[in-house]
């Protein structure tokens, strides 16, 4: 099976779940192994881009453990419903990339009881703000290559400024009990994009599947845009197009491109980066690979 036609079961998979209660809705990890690529995309109700990062194969044939380690767009809509079954997900640990306004304006909905650690390492990219970019569109005159062209400048800050966040990140991921773990953003595109990349590539994941892994968001995030863009039409809240809203809610290769171009500009490579920049050596990469993958 292709990997688009995995994503189109997967989404066809979950829209038939998510109306399910949370003790109905399957667990891939917790399914036969030739069933979880097609239940990658978790059946929320109210989380659009919620994914397991399990499955993915490294360059030695080991493969990413499944139910370990979670990408998702913001928690602060889940139903009680959704609630619940994140809770059966037995997530130890939350990563919150947002920034402070973000987390005030839009706290985690957590089911009541749910001890979960929480940890905010805030990456505040304005580009990367949905919210915040959505107000700005309301007073400027912007095209989709202006958005475009913004995105590509808010992946290279990422790099610039808040390689520290992502340095600290990545060596809270060598804690054994921090998992099973979620990481997000807002959206799950941006800032949690450059985490999954960065996180597999470390596991010497093959760069065409952490391409095709960063852009499954403009497929599993589809039906969300559409509603968006409608709910915007109707209130005619913006004046700009649908093309500005449907970049600012994409993701395209030069996007993450521009953050490894950042990397390579002032680091010299990836291996480089991996070094001095996240200051992960060859030896915390291995045990990093010993916690995360198994046989495929």
């Amino acid at each position: 099976m292709s990997q688009y036609d995995e994503i189109a079961k997967s989404l066809h998979l979950a829209s038939q779940h998510r109306g399910l209660t949370a003790a109905q809705r399957p667990i891939p990890s917790q399914l036969p192994h030739h069933e979880r690529h097609s239940l990658r995309k978790l059946p929320f109700e109210q989380a659009h881009n919620f994914r397991d990062l399990g499955g993915y194969k490294n360059r030695d044939g080991q493969q990413l453990k499944w139910g370990m380690i979670y990408r998702t767009d913001k928690l602060s809509s889940l139903s009680e419903e959704d609630q619940r079954y994140l809770q059966r997900l037995e997530v130890k640990r939350i990563v919150d990339f947002r920034s402070d306004e973000e987390r005030l304006s839009a706290p985690h909905a957590l089911a009541a009881g749910y001890a979960v650690r929480v940890d905010a390492m805030p990456i505040t990219v304005d580009a990367a703000q949905i919210e915040l970019v959505t107000a700005r569109l309301q007073q400027e005159d912007v095209s989709a290559d202006d958005m475009a062209a913004f995105l590509v400048d808010a992946n290279r800050e990422m790099v610039v400024r808040y390689t520290p966040v992502y340095r600290q990140w990545m060596h809270s991921l060598l804690e054994q009990d921090h998992y099973p773990q979620l990481f997000h953003c807002t959206a799950g595109k941006d800032r949690t994009g450059l985490a999954a990349a960065l996180l597999l590539h470390a596991l010497d994941v093959p760069e065409d599947t952490i391409m095709e892994d960063y852009l499954a968001t403009n497929h599993y995030t589809a039906e969300r845009i559409d509603q968006v863009i409608e709910q915007i039409a109707q209130m005619d809240m913006l004046t700009a197009d649908e093309a500005v809203i449907r970049t600012l809610f994409h993701v395209q290769p030069q996007f993450i491109n521009a953050a490894f171009e950042a990397i390579d500009e002032h680091y010299g490579s990836l291996a480089d980066y991996f070094e001095h920049g996240l200051k992960l050596d060859a030896l915390a990469r291995q045990q990093l690979r010993e916690l995360l993958l198994e046989d495929g």
